[in-house]
């Protein structure tokens, strides 16, 4: 009888093990060149803050083989094995090696695709890739089918890339994830929802980047409304809401005024904002930079989000307590999680507080 009590209560554990939300902290591994407080490597990761892992970003070649995109970093400085490693400190963290991102583009993606060697060069590299080095599975993050250099048939040869890889994966047990653009505009052109959905464990909706400097305006990085939206789309087109991962933004958009006297959201401005201090990018701040700078700071209430300005440079970003509103929404429509793009520009150094304030509010909300 006590031995049928301790198999029930493990049983019970592994149940509740296995339906846990999703957190998943992807990792721009390349911010280990950044300077000072913003330098970011293996050691600064806390494992038991994500159920997933994701190594950002590994590459293909116009043959559709998988690459290293920095062979120094990946082998070299051991990023890959450590970051496998770390499954040592929370033995159900699952660690992926994510394909793609925004510079990688379309083109390659497309042509692989719609090609069957490639397409078999494609999966039989990333069994390697994920064998050889001990990951749990792969995120595949093409910007975007249909879209930037691709084609029409991208949204079909996608579905088939995505059922060939999920018949690889399945003997080794392998899970297979992707990112997607979150707004109506670019899913209509780029996915076959209802399908797609069938192949994969979970899609990563990017919900953010809803304004640019591009648009003449000042506007909010990731409000309440557009992620509702973009959610509901995805839902009302086949996407089962325990598949669906909601994506949270550790930074800001920033513009620059036409004229700093007018501050507020939809002011015009005449281009990105200034770079900061660890990211160095015109246009883009770390939250981590963001919280340090003691800029003057407004909770708009009817976008649940918050923006900054100082003299003429603006910046609308997420903090805990829009990541809260989002979190809140994942639980109401009882989605899978949400991921976090990307961990090493939370403040993950407390320097305004407790470290990762963004990414301990997301388990605050789903997991503890």
């Amino acid at each position: 009888m006590a031995k049928l009590l301790a198999l029930l209560v493990i049983l019970g554990l592994s149940a509740l093990i296995s339906g846990e939300r999703i957190v998943n902290c992807y990792w721009g591994t390349w911010s280990n060149y950044r300077s000072g407080d913003g330098k970011f490597d293996v050691s600064n990761i806390d494992a038991n803050l994500c159920t997933h892992l994701s190594y950002s970003f590994f590459g293909i070649n116009n043959n559709g083989d998988i690459q290293t995109l920095d062979s120094w970093l990946d082998y070299d400085l051991g990023f890959i094995r450590q970051a496998v490693d770390l499954k040592h400190q929370n033995p159900h963290l699952k660690v992926l090696a994510v394909v793609g991102g925004w510079n990688e583009g379309s083109a390659k993606y497309s042509d692989m695709a719609g090609d069957w060697n490639k397409r078999q060069n494609f999966i039989n590299s990333a069994l390697s890739l994920l064998r050889n080095n001990g990951f749990d599975g792969l995120d595949l993050d093409w910007e975007y089918p249909n879209q930037r250099g691709g084609k029409w048939e991208d949204r079909s040869n996608f579905v088939t890339l995505l059922r060939e890889l999920k018949e690889a994966f399945a003997p080794y047990g392998y899970e297979l994830g992707i990112a997607v653009g979150a707004g109506e505009a670019t899913a209509a052109t780029s996915y076959e929802i209802a399908n797609i959905a069938q192949h994969v464990n979970f899609i990563n909706v990017m919900t953010y980047d809803f304004a640019m400097a591009s648009d003449g305006q000042t506007g909010f990085n990731a409000p309440q409304w557009a992620i509702e939206n973009a959610i509901n789309y995805w839902l009302s087109q086949g996407a089962p809401a325990d598949k669906l991962v909601l994506g949270v933004g550790s930074y800001g958009r920033t513009f620059q005024l036409s004229d700093p006297s007018q501050n507020w959201p939809g002011a015009p401005c005449r281009g990105v904002g200034g770079a900061g201090m660890y990211t160095g990018d015109g246009g883009y701040l770390g939250y981590n930079e963001i919280c340090q700078n003691n800029w003057h700071t407004v909770f708009d209430e009817n976008n649940a989000a918050p923006y900054a300005f100082s003299g003429d440079q603006w910046v609308s970003y997420d903090n805990v307590l829009s990541v809260q509103w989002k979190m809140d929404f994942a639980l109401r429509m009882n989605l899978a999680g949400a991921m976090m793009w990307s961990i090493e520009t939370d403040d993950f150094r407390g320097h305004c507080g407790e470290s990762y304030p963004l990414l301990k509010t997301i388990n605050r909300k789903l997991r503890w």
